[in-house]
C-alpha cells in the first residue's frame, strides 16, 4: 500500500485495529474473504457450493462443438440473469473465450507431443473465470473496484463481533496499490500450477489489451525451495512457458517474457555470493508465489513479506497456498490482507467434500514408552502398507482403469538439516532399527505380525486401534509367517532375508540407501548431511558402508524400473516434493505447532490421479458403463496415517474441524430402494445395436474400426444426393458476439438491432489464408477428437473454402472490408473456425449415415441401464446410491424411515432438509428424487428444477384429464446421460432427459423430451431438427406400430428465441418446441399430442 501523511481516518484505524488485537477473534477465517463474496455475489449467489452445484457433473467438462465451455451454458441456464446484472450472458461468453484461448495456447504444446490436452474442472475454471473478472475490473477502473469491495466489508462486518471485523481499504489513498495482490486459496492436488500458467497469460492479455505491456519488467516465481524451482521449470517447459532458474549474473535479454524462478530464501536486503538484493529488481514485476502460506508464516511485517511487496510494488502478484487458514492464525493483519485478497476459495474442505483426493485414516501413538506396544504399532504401520503393496500386485490389471500408482511408504521425521540435530537424527535411527529387527528377528516378527491381525492394539478406553484396518489381508488365508516370507520378497527386496545395511551414496548428494543383504536397495533416505547420518547409524550397531553411484534412487521413484518401497526423510516433502505413489505415512515427532506445514505433508498424500484423471476416488465419479469397482480399492485410495510422539492428531483434528469435515466420520453408502413398473407390455425404445460384425459400438468403436474412412469434401448433390442434407444444415458461425466481445464497455453507439448481415469468403478472403497452417490445425483437431479414421487432404480442405454452400457466416460487413492487413488474422480465425465445426458436422454426418442400418427397437427390460443401480460384485442392488456424513443423524433417521416405507409399499409424500421424494405412478420406477442443496450426494444425479417441473406437469395432466387417456396407457422414463440412456449422434450425441410412451391398442407413440434452456442453442442445432430426424429413423426401421416423436420443452421465453432467431412462435412450435412458463397449460397436451382432446 502506498504510505503518505497520518489522516484522521487513517489513526482512527490503527486505534481500532490495536483494540482488535488485544480481543480474541473468533469467526473462522473462511467466513470473512470478502473479495471472494463479493464476486460470489456477482453471480448472485452467496456461498460457493450455491454456484458450484450446477457445474459439478463430469458431463459438462470440455468445450462444446463451438468451443464454448460447457460450464459457460450450465452457468447461464442456472443463475437467472436478474440475480446477476453485472454478468450478463454476453460479457460470461466474453470472458469464456478468453479462457479458451488461454487454454489452447497451453495445449499447444501437449498436443504436439502427443499428451492429453488440459481439460479444467469445475472449480478450475471458476478459478480462471474469477480471476478474469478482476482483471477487467482491475483494469478498467480501480477505484470502483475498491469502492465496491468496501461496501461488501461494511456488510460483512455488519455482522461480526468487533474483534473478527476486517479492516476496510483507504479510500483516500490511490485505488490501484492496494488491489494488486490477490490470493488462491486451493487444495494441495487440485491444479494450482496449472492455474498459474493460465494466469500469466490472462495477466499478458490484460496488459496487451490495454496497451500496457511494455510496462512489465519481470515475471518472477518465488519458491520455498530448489526442488520446487527444478519441478516448475519441468512444467513450464511441458506448458511451453518460457522460463529460467534466476541468475544473478545473467543477461536480461528475455526479461519481461520468459518467467524467473528464484527461491525465497535467496531474496536479501544486500547483494550476497549466494543472495539477491531485493533492490536490484524493479518494482513492475510480475510476481507468482507458491506455497505463499511461507511468506504468510513470518507475518504481516516481516522481511519475506516486504520483499514481496517491493518486488510487486508498481506491478501485480497471484500467490497459491493450501493453508492460508492456518498461516494466518494469530496475526489480525496478515487476517486482514488475506481476507482482502483470497479471490478464489476451494481449500481442503471443498476439494475432500467433491470426491477429489484419497479418503484417509489417521493414528496416533502419544505415549511410546511400552517398547513393546511400539513394535506392535509400527509392525501394523508396515503391515498397512504391505496389505496395499500385496492388493496392488495382485490385482494390477483390475486397478489400471482407475490409474492407481505402486504404492510407496514414506516415513517423516523431524527437521533435516545440515547441522542434524540429535532428535531429529534418532528419529531416522529409531525406524532404521526397526526395519533392521524386524527382517532380522523372524519369530519376534511373526509374533508381533499375529498380534496386531488377530487381536489389535486396545487402548486404555477399550478402543482396538487396529479394527477393520487389515480386511484384505485377513481374507487372503495367509499364515502370519507366510505374510512375514511375503513382506521380505517384495517389501524388502529380499526373498531369502539378511541383515539391514545402510550405505551412503557416493554419487548422489544426500542421498542414502537401505538394502537387506546384497538385494537391490528397498529403501532411501534424503538428508541433508548423509555423513553424519551414516555414522550416528554406526555408532548405534547398524551395519553401514559407502558405495560408488550414478544417478538418484530419489528422483526416480516415480519410474517403473525403481526398486525403492519406502521413502524417509523430513519435513522438506511437505513443499516441492511431488509423487502420485504415496499411500501409508508414518509421521514422528511432526506437527508440534505446525498446523500449515502438517496439511501440505498431508496434501502430499491424498493426490490421486482418478479414473480418467478426474482426480476423484472411483466411489464418487461416474464409471464407464460395464466398468466395475474391484473389490477393496478403497484400501488403495485411502491414505493411511501413523503418527508417533506429536501433538500431529490434535492438530489435524483442529484443521478438519475449521475446514468443516469430519474428524471421526466416515460418510457411509445408503441404497435408497426403488420400486419398478414395466407396464402391461413391452415398450420399445431405439438403440444401436450392441455389437456390429463382432466389435462393440460403445464409444463409436465399431464405426471407427469398420466403417470406411471418409474424406473430407464438399457436399455435392448432383454426385451424392444424401449430401444435400449439410446443405440443409448449413455450419452457421456468428461473428457478432465476437465484435461485441472486442468493444469495451465504456464505448457508446453500435449496438441497434437489426438483421444481422451475411457473408461469405470470397477468393479474395482465401487468397490471403495460410492454407498450410489451416491443415495443421485440423488435422491437431482431429486428433484431439481420435478420428484417426478420417481422411484430410489439402485440396479437399482448399475445395471447402472455395464452395459457400455449406456454412453462413454472419458478420459486420466492414470486417471483411480489404482495408487493413490487421484482419488478415481475423479471416484466418473465420476459416479455422468454419472449418473446425464442418469437419465435426461431415464426420458425425458419416458416422450416422453408417449406423442408420445398425438402429433397431429394443424392449426395455428390468436391467435397463436407465433403472438406478449399484454394481455390486455378485448381482445389482436396483436403487439410489446416496452418501452421507455418519453425523447427520437426522438425515439418516428420516431416509430409512422412507426406506422402510418404498419396501413395505407405502408411497406416501416425503420431504427433509431438500431431498424430496415424488410418486408417479406412471413412472417406470419410484421414487424420483429431487434435491435442492448439498446435504446428501445421490446417484444417479437428482432431477433438477425443470426436469422435477416436467414430471409434476405431467401427472397433473394425467390425473386431470381421465377422458382423454381412457383406452390409452402412459409411461415415463428419466434417461439418463451419456454412457446408460438413449442417446443420438445424429443430434449432436443428443440423449433427451425423458421418454414418454403412450400406448393404444398395439401401438406405441414414443416421445424423446427435453426440458431445457435454449437461449445458447442455434436455430440450425441438430437438437432443435430433431423432430424430423427422429421421422427419418422411424421410416427408416419401417414399423408400422410405432411412431416417434421428439420435443424441446423451453424453460427460455419465445420472446427471446424470436429475437435471437428471427422465428414467430408458431415456426418454433412446428420444430416441436414448447414453452414452459408461457404454455403452463397447454404445453404438456402439446407434447401428448392432446390438442382439443384434453379434459374431455
Amino acid at each position: 500500500m502506498p504510505r503518505g501523511r497520518p489522516r484522521g481516518s487513517a489513526a482512527a484505524a490503527a486505534a481500532r485495529r490495536s483494540r482488535r488485537a488485544n480481543a480474541r477473534a473468533s469467526a473462522p477465517f473462511n467466513r470473512k474473504l470478502v473479495l471472494n463474496q463479493w464476486l460470489l455475489g456477482l453471480f448472485g449467489v452467496e456461498r460457493f457450493d450455491q454456484l458450484a452445484e450446477h457445474l459439478k457433473d463430469e458431463a459438462l467438462e470440455g468445450m462444446d462443438e463451438n468451443n464454448v465451455h460447457r460450464f459457460h451454458h450450465a452457468l447461464c441456464l442456472h443463475l437467472p440473469v436478474e440475480q446477476r446484472p453485472e454478468l450478463p450472458d454476453e460479457l460470461l461468453l466474453e470472458h469464456d473465450q478468453a479462457i479458451v484461448s488461454v487454454t489452447q495456447r497451453l495445449n499447444e504444446r501437449r498436443l504436439t507431443r502427443g499428451e492429453a490436452p488440459i481439460v479444467w474442472k469445475y472449480f478450475q475454471y471458476l478459478a480462471l473465470l474469477f480471476t478474469k473478472i478482476y482483471l477487467d475490473r482491475y483494469f478498467r477502473d480501480p477505484r470502483a473496484l475498491l469502492v465496491a469491495l468496501n461496501k461488501r466489508i461494511a456488510t460483512l462486518n455488519e455482522g461480526l463481533d468487533e474483534p473478527d471485523r476486517v479492516a476496510p481499504f483507504d479510500e483516500a489513498a490511490e485505488a490501484w496499490p492496494q488491489l494488486n495482490k490477490i490470493a488462491f486459496w486451493m487444495a494441495t492436488g487440485s491444479g494450482k500450477t496449472l492455474l498459474m500458467h493460465a494466469h500469466i497469460l490472462q495477466y499478458q492479455d490484460f496488459l496487451e489489451t490495454h496497451g500496457r505491456s511494455r510496462e512489465l519488467n519481470r515475471i518472477i516465481l518465488l519458491t520455498p525451495n530448489e526442488g520446487l524451482s527444478q519441478q516448475h521449470l519441468r512444467e513450464f517447459e511441458k506448458a511451453g512457458i518460457g522460463a529460467e532458474i534466476f541468475d544473478k549474473d545473467g543477461g536480461r535479454l528475455f526479461a519481461g517474457q520468459a518467467v524467473e524462478i528464484l527461491e525465497v530464501t535467496k531474496l536479501k536486503e544486500d547483494m550476497g555470493e549466494k543472495t539477491v538484493a531485493v533492490d536490484a529488481f524493479e518494482g513492475n514485476n510480475l510476481v507468482l508465489v507458491d506455497e505463499g502460506h511461507r511468506g504468510a508464516s513470518a507475518g504481516g511485517e516481516g522481511a519475506w513479506m516486504k520483499f514481496r511487496n517491493a518486488l510487486c510494488e508498481k506491478g501485480f502478484s497471484f500467490e497459491y497456498s493450501a493453508t492460508f487458514g492456518q498461516a494466518v492464525k494469530g496475526s489480525q493483519a496478515l487476517t486482514d490482507l488475506y481476507a482482502r485478497s483470497t479471490l478464489f476459495d476451494y481449500s481442503y474442505r471443498w476439494f475432500y467434500g467433491d470426491g477429489f483426493g484419497k479418503d484417509y485414516q489417521i493414528l496416533n501413538l502419544e505415549d511410546d514408552s511400552n517398547a513393546e506396544w511400539m513394535t506392535s504399532y509400527l509392525t501394523a504401520c508396515l503391515l498397512a502398507f504391505f496389505q496395499q503393496q500385496r492388493l496392488y500386485r495382485e490385482r494390477e490389471g483390475a486397478f489400471r482403469p482407475f490409474n492407481l500408482e505402486r504404492p510407496l511408504w514414506i516415513f517423516v521425521g523431524g527437521s533435516v538439516t545440515a547441522t542434524l540435530a540429535a532428535r531429529d537424527a534418532s528419529d531416522i535411527v529409531e525406524i532404521l532399527r526397526f526395519l533392521s529387527r524386524y527382517v532380522a528377528n523372524r519369530a519376534d516378527s511373526i509374533e508381533h505380525i499375529r498380534r496386531v491381525l488377530h487381536e489389535g492394539l486396545v487402548t486404555a478406553t477399550g478402543k482396538n486401534l487396529f479394527a477393520g484396518r487389515f480386511a484384505y489381508l485377513n481374507s487372503c488365508g495367509l499364515s502370519p509367517a507366510q505374510i512375514f516370507d511375503e513382506t521380505l520378497a517384495t517389501l524388502f527386496n529380499a526373498p531369502a532375508g539378511g541383515a539391514l545395511h545402510v550405505e551412503n551414496l557416493k554419487g548422489a548428494t544426500g542421498e542414502v540407501a537401505v538394502r537387506v543383504g546384497d538385494n537391490d536397495p528397498f529403501g532411501v533416505i534424503n538428508v541433508g548431511d548423509d555423513a553424519r547420518l551414516v555414522k550416528l547409524c554406526e555408532e548405534e550397531g547398524l551395519n553401514v558402508a559407502e558405495r560408488e553411484f550414478t544417478g538418484s534412487l530419489f528422483h526416480e521413484l516415480g519410474q517403473p524400473h525403481s526398486t525403492i518401497n519406502v521413502l524417509i526423510g523430513s519435513k522438506k516433502f511437505t513443499e516441492g516434493w511431488s509423487s502420485w505413489r504415496v499411500s501409508t505415512m508414518g509421521l514422528m515427532n511432526v506437527g508440534r505447532g505446525e498446523g500449515a506445514q502438517i496439511i501440505q505433508l498431508f496434501g502430499r498424500g491424498v493426490r490421486l490421479k482418478g479414473i480418467g484423471m478426474s482426480l476423484k476416488r472411483s466411489a464418487r465419479t461416474t464409471l464407464p458403463e460395464g466398468l466395475e469397482r474391484p473389490k477393496h480399492i478403497d484400501t488403495l485410495e485411502t491414505l493411511h496415517i501413523f503418527g508417533i510422539r506429536a501433538d500431529y492428531m490434535a492438530q489435524f483434528r483442529d484443521f478438519l474441524e475449521e475446514e468443516g469435515l469430519p474428524t471421526d466420520d466416515e460418510r457411509f453408502e445408503f441404497i435408497l430402494p426403488i420400486i419398478k413398473n414395466l407396464g402391461s407390455r413391452p415398450l420399445k425404445t431405439i438403440r444401436l445395436k450392441k455389437e456390429i460384425n463382432g466389435v462393440s459400438t460403445e464409444f463409436g468403436d465399431a464405426f471407427r474400426k469398420l466403417g470406411p474412412i471418409p474424406t473430407i469434401q464438399p457436399p455435392n448433390p448432383t454426385r451424392e444426393e444424401a449430401t444435400a442434407w449439410l446443405q440443409k444444415n448449413q455450419v452457421v458461425l456468428n461473428w457478432y458476439p465476437k465484435i461485441q466481445a472486442m468493444k469495451s464497455a465504456g464505448v457508446a453507439g453500435g449496438d441497434a438491432e437489426g438483421a444481422p448481415n451475411q457473408a461469405r469468403l470470397t477468393g479474395r478472403h482465401i487468397a490471403f489464408l495460410d492454407l498450410d497452417r489451416l491443415c495443421f490445425e485440423l488435422e491437431r483437431f482431429k486428433a484431439e477428437r481420435g478420428w484417426h479414421n478420417l481422411n484430410l487432404t489439402r485440396s479437399g480442405i482448399a475445395d471447402l473454402l472455395a464452395d459457400p454452400t455449406w456454412y453462413r457466416l454472419l458478420i459486420p460487413e466492414s470486417e471483411l472490408a480489404f482495408d487493413s492487413f490487421e484482419k488478415v488474422r481475423v479471416w484466418q480465425e473465420i476459416a479455422l473456425a468454419l472449418l473446425r465445426k464442418y469437419v465435426e458436422r461431415y464426420y458425425t454426418f458419416r458416422k450416422r449415415e453408417w449406423e442408420l442400418p445398425h438402429l433397431e427397437y429394443r424392449d426395455i427390460a428390468a436391467d435397463d441401464p436407465n433403472f438406478p443401480c449399484v454394481v455390486r460384485e455378485t448381482s445389482p442392488e436396483y436403487g439410489y446410491r446416496i452418501l452421507i456424513e455418519e453425523s447427520q443423524h437426522e438425515i439418516v433417521a428420516k431416509l430409512s424411515e422412507l426406506k422402510a416405507a418404498i419396501e413395505a409399499g407405502e408411497l406416501k409424500p416425503w420431504e427433509f432438509r431438500g431431498i424430496k421424494a415424488i410418486w408417479f405412478g406412471q413412472h417406470l420406477y419410484q421414487p424420483l428424487l429431487f434435491l435442492d442443496g448439498g446435504a446428501v450426494e445421490i446417484s444417479p444425479a437428482p432431477l433438477n428444477k425443470g426436469e422435477r417441473r416436467f414430471v409434476e406437469d405431467l401427472k397433473t395432466f394425467h390425473d386431470a384429464n381421465p377422458g382423454f387417456f381412457a383406452g390409452k396407457e402412459l409411461y415415463l422414463l428419466r434417461n439418463l446421460s451419456k454412457g446408460r440412456g438413449v442417446g443420438f449422434f445424429e443430434a449432436g450425441n443428443f440423449h433427451p432427459d425423458f421418454i414418454v410412451w403412450q400406448l393404444e391398442g398395439k401401438r406405441q407413440r414414443v416421445a424423446f423430451v427435453d426440458p431445457k434452456g435454449i437461449r445458447n442453442v442455434g436455430l440450425q442445432d441438430p437438437k432443435i431438427g430433431f423432430h424430423e430426424t427422429v421421422k427419418e429413423i422411424e421410416q427408416r426401421l419401417g414399423d408400422s406400430d410405432v411412431e416417434l416423436e421428439s420435443f424441446i420443452v423451453s424453460n427460455t421465453p419465445s420472446h427471446v428465441m424470436r429475437k435471437q432467431w428471427g422465428i414467430e412462435k408458431d415456426a418454433m412450435a412446428k420444430r416441436h418446441i414448447v414453452f414452459q412458463d408461457e404454455d403452463k397449460d397447454t404445453y404438456i397436451g402439446a407434447v401428448l399430442g392432446a390438442g382439443s382432446r384434453a379434459g374431455a
